[in-house]
């Protein structure tokens, strides 16, 4: 039944979709049509509102608007850019995107995996930002909040005490930030490597499921933390890496937005929350009968730098502070 709706609504035979199957969150597929490749989503009712939805479309138009490279909606056959779809086993909705140009980024390719990546990613996210404070509308939207600082809902989740305990240690010091525009806005909320397409250098942006209300600095620190994480793994002679990151992606940043002291000071404990985060995640959508040995040995480092508050990396961010104050 959801197939014949899709096919109404969108003029999709099944035959046509190939399943992607590297997101957690939504029922994801490519197809063709008219020599163009297209993306279709499917989200969770559960998971999401229309309203949510709607918001986050409007997000990617106000960013396409400004020249920020994203995957933009393309309306369905009834001119809507959010469909809601029913059948036996689920209500959720429907939404297609034009696919990225380009290609995924391969971090041992040094053709691609270079500075002028680095300062192009961060010239995108302060663009992003940038945008995000001008914005006159107030979208429908996760937000962070004092008195409900849990944005990701991980608490309910959280199966060790050790981990939970720290959690909230790191929750509470949110409370002290401020929430001034310069710091604070709708955000991609998920912004690494796996969320954009490379192509001759240029960046396309996609997947603004998670775009929320919240500090800046913690695009910047998922960045960062998944540059680390993949760099680290797959060539861990690049010991200058977080150096080289940095420099060029905050150059790239300051070049559409304002660094702020506390950006910096707060992506240490954002880059935490991120560990927590996928964590939760892993344990949440991993198969614990079938687990292969890499993802064994990620749950129980993550698990123990976590309990023990190691930080994530060797980097010195009092001397990034220094730089840009």
């Amino acid at each position: 039944m959801l197939l014949n709706e899709l096919s109404k609504r969108y003029a999709i035979e099944a035959a046509d979709l190939i399943p992607i199957s590297d997101g957690f969150q939504n029922s994801v597929y490519s197809f063709s049509r008219s020599g163009h490749e297209y993306i279709l989503r499917l989200s969770s009712g559960i998971r999401r509102s229309s309203l949510e939805l709607q918001s986050e479309m409007k997000f990617i138009h106000v960013l396409g608007n400004i020249g920020v490279p994203v995957s933009r909606p393309i309306p369905s056959i009834n001119g809507q850019l959010v469909e809601e779809m029913f059948d036996q086993k689920r209500h959720g909705f429907a939404s297609v995107f034009e696919k990225a140009p380009g290609k995924p980024v391969v971090v041992t390719d040094e053709k691609v995996w270079n500075n002028d990546l680095f300062f192009h990613w961060g010239m995108l996210i302060g663009k992003m930002h940038e945008a995000s404070t001008k914005l006159t509308e107030k979208l429908n939207r996760p937000i962070w909040s004092k008195e409900d600082p849990d944005l990701f809902n991980l608490i309910p989740k959280i199966t060790t005490d050790q981990v939970r305990e720290r959690y909230l240690q790191h929750l509470s010091k949110l409370k002290d930030f401020n929430q001034d525009h310069e710091i604070f806005g709708l955000i991609h909320n998920d912004f690494h490597q796996g969320n954009f397409f490379e192509s001759e250098g240029r960046i396309t942006i996609f997947d603004f499921d998670d775009c929320a209300y919240h500090w800046f600095a913690y695009d910047l620190a998922v960045s960062f933390y998944h540059a680390y994480w993949q760099t680290s793994a797959f060539t861990p002679e690049n010991n200058q890496f977080s150096t080289i990151f940095w420099d060029n992606f905050l150059k790239g940043y300051a070049s559409e937005h304002i660094i702020k002291k506390e950006m910096i000071q707060q992506i240490p404990i954002f880059l935490k929350i991120r560990e927590i985060f996928l964590y939760v995640l892993f344990l949440e959508k991993w198969d614990f009968q079938n687990l292969e040995d890499w993802q064994e040995y990620t749950l129980k480092d993550l698990q123990e730098k976590i309990e023990n508050d190691i930080p994530y990396s060797d980097v010195n961010f009092q001397e990034i502070l220094d730089k840009y104050n």
